[in-house]
């Protein structure tokens, strides 16, 4: 029996050529030149450019082209949208603070939800010193943002009727999107270096021709080197039965929310510590802060009792302390 193709892949009935968008398209070809020196044998015009992706059958345009160069894509394809959601805390509550839906072309939704997501992230502004603008570097990295959105948006099962959400949390962001990891790829291949596996290949193809992607199996690696750099905790991938989940940490242990806890010199510098070297033992902490073994447990069992940091193993050499990924339910410390 015959598999039947996927939604994005079977004609729409009613639509026209006049219904994709030539200035979209054009900026396509354009971006498809300049970014991979790619040219269209046999034209530009909007006909040959979606006959040479894949995206006419029989005369007839697929989803997949009006998802991408349509005039009106939500007009065809209704739940091709990426909800956005923004908290001031730590949990979804009503009434929400700020959400938006964007449609438009797939492009659009992506370049529309990151902006989202980057312009409710902290932002530090270094000194100008010999350079003639100040340097502003984001808390969470702009490519780690854009490369798990446009991931979400490229490989999403476009056969469901939900949609992509991506809420911003005081600590953390979220990317929800339909769908599930290909054949032969887990979720701890994500990790490390893997093959490119398209989920919607004639998706993924435009998006690479367009600069967005590379399909060399990067993607997930370097979000997780971008999040490594910028001395966040690496990111947390997770398949929930149809749906993929990503979440990225946020730097909620900022200097004004670690001096909430009251902590004493050492206590703060092993936290300083922990955010370059992301890990340290109770026999480390005795060595570099020149203490007892007693009151090493002790600071140590006082980080972790206010939740700054979390304890991996269970006993002997290979018990360790890291900060805690997400941030607080409002909990300040006080160190008597």
């Amino acid at each position: 029996m015959e598999k039947p193709k996927p939604y994005y892949l079977t004609p729409v009935n009613r639509a026209k050529l006049n219904d994709i968008s030539e200035h979209q398209i054009a900026w396509f070809v354009n971006l498809a030149a300049r970014e991979r020196e790619y040219t269209f044998s046999g034209g530009t015009s909007v006909e040959n450019v979606l006959t040479k992706l894949g995206l006419i059958e029989d005369e007839k345009l697929l989803h997949a082209a009006l998802m991408l160069f349509g005039k009106e894509p939500q007009r065809f394809c209704p739940a091709t949208i990426v909800k956005c959601s923004h908290y001031y805390g730590i949990e979804a509550t009503r009434p929400i603070p700020n959400h938006q839906e964007f449609g438009g072309t797939l492009f659009t939704q992506v370049n529309d939800s990151a902006d989202f997501v980057l312009s409710k992230l902290d932002r530090t502004i270094s000194g100008r010193e010999e350079e003639i603008s100040a340097k502003i570097t984001l808390e969470i990295p702009k490519e780690a943002i854009r490369e798990i959105i446009v991931n979400a948006v490229v490989h999403r099962d476009y056969d469901s009727m939900g949609s992509i959400q991506i809420t911003v949390f005081s600590d953390r962001v979220e990317i929800l999107n339909p769908g599930t990891l290909p054949k032969g790829l887990r979720v701890e291949d994500l990790m490390r270096k893997h093959i490119s596996i398209p989920v919607n290949p004639f998706l993924a193809r435009p998006f690479y021709l367009a600069a967005y992607i590379n399909r060399l199996g990067y993607g997930t690696r370097n979000v997780i080197l971008a999040c490594e750099k910028a001395g966040l905790p690496p990111p947390v991938f997770q398949q929930l039965n149809q749906q993929f989940s990503v979440t990225i940490w946020r730097n909620w242990l900022t200097e004004d929310r670690l001096s909430e806890f009251n902590l004493n010199p050492r206590q703060l510098q092993a936290m300083h510590f922990l955010k370059v070297h992301k890990k340290i033992t109770n026999s480390e902490y005795q060595r570099r802060f020149e203490v007892a073994k007693r009151t090493a447990t002790q600071d140590l069992q006082y980080l972790l009792s206010l939740g700054l940091v979390e304890k991996e193993g269970t006993t002997g050499k290979g018990v360790f302390y890291r900060i805690a990924k997400g941030a607080l339910r409002g909990h300040k410390g006080r160190n008597e």
